[in-house]
């Protein structure tokens, strides 16, 4: 499943949907990456501000999805940009 995200919230609901659905506690995906869990739930909450982007790709990589960057379709409104989609890699 793909996801389209725009702000650090959305973000952080879904790596939190994938962190939940790999049955991982916010210490276990933590652990994994070298992270604190306290950084986990900045990033859940889309308050993870100074968190760098080598982390959370890091993340990404331990909770078995990836980060994909690709042209925005015409924009039909102002609500209407996407920047940012992350889905389960194909295996």
């Amino acid at each position: 499943m793909e996801h389209i995200i725009a702000t650090a919230a959305q973000l952080g609901s879904v790596l939190q949907g994938y962190r939940k659905q790999r049955r991982l506690t916010q210490a276990h995906a933590a652990a994994r990456v070298g992270m604190h869990p306290k950084t986990i739930s900045l990033l859940e909450t889309g308050s993870g501000e100074g968190v760098s982007l080598s982390s959370i790709l890091k993340l990404l990589s331990a909770l078995d999805v990836e980060f994909v960057l690709r042209p925005k379709p015409a924009v039909e409104g102002p609500g209407d940009r996407k920047v940012l989609l992350v889905a389960e890699p194909e295996w």
